[in-house]
Order: structure tokens, then sequence, then C-alpha cells
């Protein structure tokens, strides 16, 4: 005779700390324990927070918020963002240990603060969107702007901003539109420069109004210089080169003319495009007082004059007969130097 034992679901079970019962599952909600759940069930999968996210249907900050929850209560340890679950013998008590796995050539990543790395739990959001009427109020902005519910995690980016990096209502409110209307509207992006105008103390709305005016002024420098310069495609500009582009446009106040003039010069003489080469000519531009093209070509002959003493053969170009211009020094420096 042939006996089988049939255990159905019981025929595959996995380990959970009794921790979890005992301490934490009073105060988890279900994400964080969704999260939990499906890195002890697989436990020797490498996992990430978007496929975490995709298994259990969750927004990636909700998976966030769940592991930091975890963390803080050493049930697991997380070394970098990407995760995944510790093996069986890391087990050792009631504690589960959550090891990373990172490629021995990839560049480790700049972490912000603990303080500031840590959102609110939940259950503190709730309780503060229940007696503080300004959040409330920038909860239900926050969803009119972006078109959506919030998630747990983006809803504590709000408190962290207004506690931790000292932003008002208004001025976060401000902040979320700006992002919105230059199609940057996700809460990373919001956390992002709303953690920048804390450090830069900008907690005012008059502040708030200048800073944007000052941003969407030097973008529209760079939209100037990237036209003159048949720059496509450039997708987001660095900040070296707004930077270039509020110097020459904004400080100097170049013409579309004359910067144009200094790309070709040095197309003309290096063979590409080099935005410290062309930073050179234009200062020395910029100190000679030549406001025009014409005042360009104007010094030509005198520095054609200076280049018949030198032993070597010199172009009639003022920038490559000039030895004072020494223009190819910008291309070993910049502003930022």
């Amino acid at each position: 005779m042939a006996y089988n034992l049939n255990l159905g679901a019981w025929g595959s079970v996995f380990a959970v700390p009794s921790a979890v019962v005992d301490e934490h599952i009073k105060i988890a909600n279900g994400n964080h324990l969704k999260v939990l759940l499906y890195l002890l069930k697989n436990n020797n999968t490498d996992l990430s927070d978007e496929i975490l996210a995709e298994a259990l249907t969750m927004h990636p900050d909700d998976v966030k918020d769940a592991i930091i929850f975890w963390t803080e209560r050493k049930v697991i340890s997380v070394c970098n963002d990407e995760i995944t679950p510790a093996k069986p013998e890391s087990i050792t008590g009631e504690s589960l240990s959550v090891t990373t796995v990172i490629a021995q050539d990839e560049p480790k990543k700049t972490k912000r603060p603990v303080s500031r790395a840590v959102r609110p739990e939940p259950g503190y959001v709730i309780k503060r969107l229940g007696s503080d009427p300004q959040l409330a109020t920038l909860m239900d902005e926050a969803q009119r702007i972006f078109g959506r519910m919030l998630s747990n995690a983006e809803a504590g980016t709000l408190v962290m901003l207004m506690d931790t990096d000292g932003l008002p209502a208004d001025v976060i409110i401000m902040l979320m539109q700006y992002c919105a209307d230059n199609n940057k509207g996700t809460m990373r992006f919001v956390e992002k420069i709303g953690i920048e105008w804390g450090s830069e103390g900008i907690n005012t709305v008059s502040l708030a109004e200048e800073k944007i005016r000052t941003v969407t002024e030097t973008y529209s420098y760079f939209n100037r210089v990237a036209s003159t310069f048949g720059m496509k495609n450039v997708g987001s500009p660095t900040k070296k080169q707004l930077a270039f582009a509020q110097q020459w446009v904004g400080t100097w106040s170049f013409s579309d003319d004359m910067l144009r003039l200094a790309y070709e010069r040095c197309v003309d003489t290096k063979g590409e495009f080099n935005m410290n080469y062309i930073n050179g000519i234009l200062d020395k531009w910029y100190k000679a007082g030549w406001k025009n093209p014409d005042d360009v070509e104007a010094d030509v002959p005198a520095t054609a004059k200076k280049s018949a003493d030198k032993p070597k053969k010199k172009s009639k170009n003022a920038l490559e007969v000039d030895a004072s211009y020494d223009i190819d020094e910008y291309e070993k420096k910049s502003i930022f130097d």
C-alpha cells in the first residue's frame, strides 16, 4: 500500500523572525509586511526596489519605506539601494540580515546623511494630517498638481521637507508647481530641489520667486547659446554649461553674433567644439571691451603685424597670432577651478 501525506499549502514554508510578531506587527502596515514576507520567501534571489514593486504591485517609494521600517527595527540590514535577501545561514536568533550584491566595478553611490534619508513613518504622517491644517492643504495641492494620489513615501517626503529642511507649505507648493510646469513633476525631483532650497535658506515665497526667476533666466541664456552654436538634442544642460551661459550672456552681455564668432574661431582653430576654449576667447574679448564682430576684425592688422616677427608662420586670425591670448590654457581649466 502506498501512502501520501498531502500538506497542501503547508508543503512549502519559510521562517519568520519571532520579533516581527512579538514586537512589530502592531505598528507595521500592510506594505511593510508584504515586502518582508516576499524577501523571506525569496531568500536566495537577487532583488531590487523595482523588482519588489512590480512583484507586489506597489509604488517603488512604498517599497523603500518598508525597507527603512524594517532596517530601523534591526530586522534586516541594508548596505545600499539594491538589496538581496540574506541566505538562510545568515539568520541568527531573531534578526535577519539582508546583504547587498554590488559589482566590483560599480561606483559607490553618494548617500544623503541618515537624518535626511529617513522619512516619517506612515502612522506619524496620518496623525500629522489630522492635526496640521497646513500639511493637509499641502497634501491636497500636491495631489492636484501631480494629478494622482500620493504614496505613503511621497507623503513622508512632504513632511520631511517641512520638518527637516525647513520649507513652509506655500514654498513647497511653489516648488511642486514649478517642477510640474517644467516636465519634472515627480516627488523625487521635488525632494532633490527641496533639499537644495533648504540648504540655501530659501524659506519664503519671495526668496522662492527670486530663485525660480534666476533659474529660469539662466536656462533661457543656455537656450540662446545652444541655438547659436547649433547644439541639438542636448538634453538637460550640466551645471558647467549653465554657468558658462550665465557668464557669457547674463554677465558679459555678448550678442548672438559674438557668440557665434567665438564658436567659429574655436572650431576653425581647434577642429572641435570646446566650451573652455570658447570661454577663453570671450574672456579676452570682454576684457578688451569688444562688443561686436567689427571690434574683433579691427584688431586683426595690429596683431598680424606682431606676428611678422615670430619665427613660425601664423594665421591672420587675431586669436592665433596674439600670444597674449594663451587660449589653450583655457582647455586645461574652467571657471570652476
